[in-house]
């Protein structure tokens, strides 16, 4: 609107002035001066531009005004965060149209309810706080909560539902307040962070899987250097054994005590087949191989490791795809995962096993850096044991980590099964909570018979 300099005349004495002339013009005997009459309607005309021009600004300043409020409504109710005016008790005196397409309530619904009524329970105590010290500081304060929306059904006296009486959807928020001078008022800024908490949820998932990664990768070349020079010694070992054994005039004793050492010695051989398998550097004959069958060969020897307190239950999948992979790996995955289940269910229990085709999309591959999107078959084994919290989860996949002591356990079983499942260019995902059992989810990449 423009600073336009407006004419600055005495209009109260030109309307006297008028009014004076009318009057003695009609009064017959006095005399009037044309000059004076001509000078009147000049002063009349100019008087009536005046007020025409005036006029005109008065409506070009009201169009203006009138497009500024629709500028400045429009910048409020569509803005990119939600604008609220709240009272001292979170009553909403003012709110913006993205404030209640956040919450899902229309707008004329929400003036006059109370905002808090709209806070995750949990949340209601760290929201008041911040709030509390807004009105008493003066100065901003924010804080970030979780906010119940898409509410279907608003009542007086219950909190948000949907139609089913089920929660409604929870989102995650940061509110910047800051009160008015009067403190009467509160002015917050609502933003939904909901998307940026899921993102850095997402990034921290990542980064403790890759560290995790890493550090198995690392333990991995550690065990795979031991294993070989052990077992290498472990050869030379057996060799003199055996040649001190074919000696025909060792007595009874003597050959007794040099078996016991080849049974010791065998054993370790064994230990570091299964640290070379951690590391992959096991050595394999992969061939194309039908799993399901692979499986179903070892249910008899399954069965009579976990006794007769723990029921096992076989769900193949009709038309699985077929996999590339030495079929004891297959042996080797099964009896650890039995054993390890055999473990976690303290009495009577159930070892369920299962396998699927699946197909991998990219955003399940992002949470698994070991794979790439494409087709897999999944081998799912869920135990009804005990569970594990999230301390023992981040380290079941190490060398000699075991919840048992070592005399009971080597602490090789499910580090030998991850090595196995690595060097197949699989991944394998463990769901647990203490309580509620354990489930391990081998995927495997589907072999596709190359033509040539």
């Amino acid at each position: 609107m423009g600073n336009q300099k407006k004419p600055n005349r005495d209009h109260s004495g030109l309307r006297k002035r008028a009014e004076e002339r009318l009057r003695l013009s009609t009064e017959p005997d006095q005399t009037r001066s044309m000059a004076d009459m001509h000078k009147l309607i000049h002063e009349l005309s100019v008087h009536q531009i005046e007020l025409e021009m005036q006029q005109e600004e008065l409506v070009q300043s009201r169009e203006e005004l009138e497009l500024l409020l629709d500028r400045y409504t429009e910048l409020y109710d569509f803005a990119p965060v939600g604008y609220l005016t709240l009272c001292r008790d979170t009553t909403i005196l003012e709110i913006n149209l993205t404030a209640s397409s956040m919450l899902g309530v229309e707008r004329g619904k929400l003036k006059g309810r109370r905002f808090s009524r709209f806070i995750d329970p949990q949340d209601w105590k760290r929201f008041n706080t911040m709030l509390e010290r807004a009105f008493l500081s003066g100065e901003s304060e924010w804080c970030e909560f979780s906010l119940i929306t898409d509410v279907k059904e608003l009542s007086e006296n219950s909190s948000p539902r949907t139609p089913q009486g089920t929660q409604a959807a929870i989102k995650t928020f940061r509110v910047d307040a800051l009160v008015s001078n009067d403190h009467q008022e509160c002015r917050a800024i609502l933003s939904d962070i909901s998307r940026q908490k899921a993102i850095e949820s997402e990034n921290a998932t990542l980064q403790e899987n890759l560290r995790q990664s890493q550090k198995l990768e690392s333990i991995g070349r550690l065990a795979g250097g031991v294993a070989h020079d052990f077992n290498n010694m472990l050869q030379v070992m057996l060799g003199n054994l055996d040649l001190l054994s074919s000696d025909g005039q060792l007595d009874a004793s003597t050959q007794t005590t040099l078996a016991g050492l080849r049974r010791v010695i065998m054993k370790s051989a064994e230990l570091t087949r299964q640290l070379l398998a951690f590391a992959r550097k096991q050595i394999i004959t992969p061939k194309p191989l039908d799993f399901n069958a692979a499986v179903a060969d070892m249910l008899n020897m399954l069965g009579r490791l976990l006794g007769e307190n723990i029921t096992l239950e076989y769900t193949p999948a009709a038309n699985l795809w077929p996999v590339k992979m030495d079929s004891s790996q297959i042996d080797q995955i099964m009896v650890n995962l039995a054993i390890n289940a055999k473990e976690a269910i303290r009495n009577a229990g159930t070892l369920s096993i299962e396998t699927e085709n699946t197909t991998l999309d990219p955003e399940f591959c992002r949470q698994h850096p070991d794979l790439v999107p494409g087709d897999y078959i999944l081998l799912a084994v869920h135990d009804t044991g005990c569970g594990m919290n999230s301390a023992t989860m981040e380290s079941i996949f190490e060398p000699f980590f075991t919840t048992k002591s070592l005399i009971e356990s080597s602490g090789l079983g499910l580090a030998t099964v991850y090595g196995i499942v690595r060097q197949n260019k699989g991944t394998i995902v463990v769901r647990s909570k203490e309580g509620t059992g354990t489930t391990f989810e081998i995927y495997l990449p589907r072999f596709v018979q190359q033509e040539h």
